[in-house]
């Protein structure tokens, strides 16, 4: 039967020849696309499992599926690539730093071989190791080099170059030893050429965190957190990317410019789809309190209290900031004159058994203010 189907396949090129050179020219173009395409699916797919494994730190699945790709690999310089993966996989496991260490300084590729050292050092939290050993590279200098990263939480993952990532070790190792100038050198460059969106995030963050905390800037943190809010490739499930818009919106309420934090928090409601995981209902949770506090500030009081009845729904009456959330409700209803519905509130309180020690002295103070002391 085989014999009989190739046969049939001769036949058919065979009269395309006679009828039409382009045509067979066509055809075995076609043929070769589609030998090519999924062969580069095929591979593609290897990679993202192989750094699937490596992010859900599965590393010894990960080194095994590492090795494959670089015994494959078409040149020396991604099988290079791929050894570089191999020693952080090896690296990161527990009490197989200094052999991942070994595999990564034995990489022939300078490139290669330095990124993969930085990162297994980076894991270990080694930074005046790294600051000390690679202080002096020049590595926007470096030739260009591939790195397949997979960043499970964003939508447009990209191949990464060596040179961004191993600048973003470096600045944060900077940055965690106190030398600021140049951390914030390192991170603006890291940030300037990385692709994804949720690497972006993370590099941004650092640098946010940077000119804040230890460069004392708060201009420059406010332009960077509100640089990683615009970013359509942030998740709501990244923390850094959720942090961004609540800093954003708290140095905006600093300068009274509340309708640009309310803009703000606005659109972080619609960064991500809505969802009933946990971690989603704390952000929004997190987002209702933060504009009835903008709009508190901003003398809005009804439409702020409209805000902390949506923060204290029924939705959200197992997380950990409900509490605090009733008690700005609450003290926003005082503010409002609306004393009955705001001892309604505190009584609530002062009767929960998950409320803290700390809030419901706040809660006792405000009752006796309001003439109805706590029972």
């Amino acid at each position: 039967m085989r014999n009989i189907d190739c046969i049939k396949r001769i036949s058919v090129v065979r009269s395309l020849m006679k009828r039409s050179v382009p045509a067979f020219i066509l055809l075995w173009a076609v043929f070769a696309f589609s030998a090519d395409f999924n062969m580069d699916f095929q591979r593609r797919y290897q990679e993202r499992t192989a750094e699937g494994s490596f992010s859900y730190k599965k590393y010894p699945e990960a080194r095994e599926a590492f090795e494959k790709l670089a015994a494959t690999a078409k040149d020396p310089l991604e099988k290079a690539m791929w050894q570089a993966r191999i020693a952080a996989a090896v690296g990161l496991q527990k009490d197989k730093l200094a052999e991942g260490l070994a595999l990564a300084k034995a990489i022939g590729d300078k490139p290669y071989s330095l990124y993969a050292q930085m990162e297994i050092m980076f894991a270990a939290c080694d930074y005046k190791g790294i600051v000390s050993s690679f202080g002096s590279e020049d590595i926007a200098a470096w030739p260009p080099r591939r790195l397949a990263l997979v960043c499970l939480w964003s939508s447009n993952s990209k191949d990464e170059d060596v040179r961004s990532m191993a600048l973003y070790y470096r600045g944060y190792a900077y940055y965690e030893t106190g030398s600021g100038e140049v951390a914030e050198k390192d991170l603006e460059k890291a940030a300037e050429l990385i692709n994804t969106d949720g690497l972006k995030v993370v590099i941004l963050r650092a640098l946010a965190d940077l000119e804040g905390q230890l460069l004392k800037n708060k201009e420059k943190a406010f332009a960077v957190n509100m640089k990683i809010t615009n970013i359509l490739g942030g998740s709501p499930c990244d923390p850094s990317f959720m942090f961004s818009f609540f800093n954003a919106a708290d140095y905006l309420r600093e300068q009274k410019r509340y309708d640009e934090a309310l803009e703000v928090l606005n659109r972080m409601g619609s960064a991500g789809p809505a969802s009933t995981l946990p971690q989603h209902r704390g952000w929004q949770q997190d987002r209702y309190v933060a504009i009835g506090k903008t709009l508190a500030e901003a003398g809005r009081l009804d439409e702020a209290i409209a805000a902390y009845q949506q923060s204290c729904d029924d939705k959200y009456k197992d997380n950990s900031l409900t509490s605090y959330a009733r008690l700005a409700l609450g003290d926003t209803l005082a503010k409002a004159g609306k004393n009955e519905e705001a001892i309604a509130v505190y009584n609530t309180l002062i009767a929960s058994e998950k409320c803290s020690a700390s809030i419901k002295e706040k809660v006792k103070t405000a009752l006796e203010k309001l003439g109805k002391p706590a029972k």
